[in-house]
């Protein structure tokens, strides 16, 4: 990737580096070479020393240090199933959307995602009744050589103790 001035941030869940894979970590594609590992490494560190990325500077040196090995590397090479980094398609990504080649230093493009408000949504799945849910359901016969069922079953569905409603006595 050329050097701009501004990451992509994207918020995601946080995963294990080991799960998230070096790749992703300094987004580069498989196929990358050694200058190129330590070329978005050094970018990736001066993005974390400035808090513009979420990812510790430990995950960063990990990464370098994962794909410098010949060994470890071939096995996440194998084990990661991040799509993005197979088939150079952050290069191309990278490329496709000015982030890449021609010496341009920012983004030629806008997100075409827009947040929708909530407040009038209403799903598109009909809600059945809860009245009518509760009639629905048949319970089974107590078996009569268990004795205690009955007594079990009644707790089991007695109303809920509301301790905001309980009275207690005048002390």
């Amino acid at each position: 990737m050329a050097k701009h001035s501004e990451p992509v941030v994207l918020e995601l869940a946080a995963l294990p580096r080991e799960q998230m894979g070096p790749f992703l970590l300094l987004g580069i594609d498989k196929s990358a070479g050694k200058s190129a590992i330590e070329e978005h490494w050094a970018e990736r560190l001066k993005w974390a020393r400035r808090q513009l990325i979420k990812v510790p500077l430990e995950d960063i040196n990990w990464a370098r240090e994962v794909l410098g090995d010949v060994e470890k590397r071939l096995k996440y090479d194998a084990g990661c199933v991040n799509a993005d980094t197979t088939d150079s398609v952050i290069a191309t990504l990278a490329r496709r959307f000015g982030l890449e080649g021609g010496g341009q230093s920012s983004r030629m493009w806008q997100p075409l995602d827009e947040e929708k408000s909530l407040a009038d949504y209403s799903p598109d799945a009909e809600i059945p009744d809860r009245a009518g849910v509760e009639a629905a359901i048949v319970a089974p016969d107590i078996p009569q050589d268990v004795p205690a069922a009955a007594s079990l079953l009644e707790k089991l569905v007695a109303p809920p103790i509301d301790p905001w409603g309980l009275e207690l006595p005048p002390a």
